[in-house]
């Protein structure tokens, strides 16, 4: 990586491989990978992902997917299952601007609140039970829900299964496949009623390799696989020559809480008088709180430089 005194440095042909080979990775498997904008919180950097084969965006806010509509993509997930009502209003507007768009849910009012506002304003949008957060007994009666009521229309199933622990982590292939597993069995659980289920996902850069073994997923959504962290290198699931980004060394405050869940304590290594992320989320976070922008570099010159936002949605 370049040595620039710049405070985060972004490694833009680094970048790029990473991009394609995880693409090109779950490609080989029959499936689509949807980049999320968690692990950088850069329209530019979720824009770049879409153009290089991600087939969308997963996003936490309805203004970050207008975001991303505004720089043309065109598919966006809303990928965490708000409940206050006063969010779908903003789920309409956001449906309007994007050519596909869907949100997760896990509640029954949820879909019929949402399906009353879109239908009012002439619109359908998807929806996807999450998994995470929906009682197995739930399942089946927001499905059916779903199938039944207008202005929205059943998108399919969602988990995520990340590895938490040092123990997750040893095999973390293994977790995947088995959380893929689980998810699959469900949305077959569905179609057995007779109701459409077409997107089964799941998300995880460590975990996609185990999750792709397994027939009947059709999306991985991730978002460190672009630029990698030295978290990910620990855990044998890169090398660490292959992390795009790193810090100043003068910087480690930008660092703060960078560890992963399975090793809090490791927030950085360093390579080079810089230091890698341990965990490149928390470190997007950071960086949007502290108004730091990305220095993105191509074979050693300052190309471009993204600010980190990922505006949230607001009453």
């Amino acid at each position: 990586m370049t040595a620039l005194p710049v405070p985060v440095l972004l490694d833009a042909r680094q970048l790029d491989r990473n991009i394609k080979r995880f693409h090109q990775q779950v490609a080989d498997a029959s499936c689509v990978t949807r980049a999320h904008l968690k692990a950088h919180r850069t329209t530019e950097l979720a824009a770049r992902q879409v153009a290089a084969g991600a087939v969308g965006v997963a996003v936490h806010s309805a203004q970050a997917a207008r975001d991303l509509a505004a720089a043309g993509v065109t598919d966006v997930v809303l990928a965490w299952p708000w409940r206050e009502a006063w969010r779908w209003p903003l789920y309409v507007g956001a449906a309007h601007e994007l050519e596909r768009f869907a949100v997760h849910v896990d509640d029954a009012d949820v879909i019929t609140g949402l399906g009353r506002v879109a239908q009012a304003d002439g619109i359908q949008i998807g929806v996807r039970i999450d998994l995470r957060h929906t009682p197995a007994d739930d399942v089946l009666k927001l499905a059916r829900l779903a199938e039944a009521t207008a202005g929205v229309r059943l998108d399919g199933v969602t988990g995520y299964r990340g590895p938490e622990t040092a123990e997750d982590i040893k095999d973390f292939a293994l977790l995947g496949r088995r959380h893929a597993e689980d998810v699959v069995a469900v949305a077959e659980s569905i179609r057995a009623e007779g109701i459409d289920c077409p997107v089964v996902s799941v998300g995880g850069t460590p975990t996609a390799p185990g999750a792709l073994e397994v027939d009947g997923i059709t999306e991985i959504v991730a978002g460190a696989y672009a630029t990698l962290d030295a978290g990910l290198a620990a855990a044998g699931a890169c090398e660490l020559a292959e992390v795009a980004i790193s810090v100043d060394g003068d910087r480690a405050d930008l660092l703060v809480d960078c560890g992963q869940p399975w090793d809090p304590e490791s927030v950085s290594v360093p390579v080079d008088g810089r230091l890698l992320p341990g965990h490149v989320c928390p470190l997007a976070v950071n960086l949007m709180r502290s108004k730091v922008e990305v220095t993105v570099v191509d074979g050693g010159a300052v190309v471009d430089q993204w600010l980190p936002s990922g505006r949230p949605d607001r009453e």
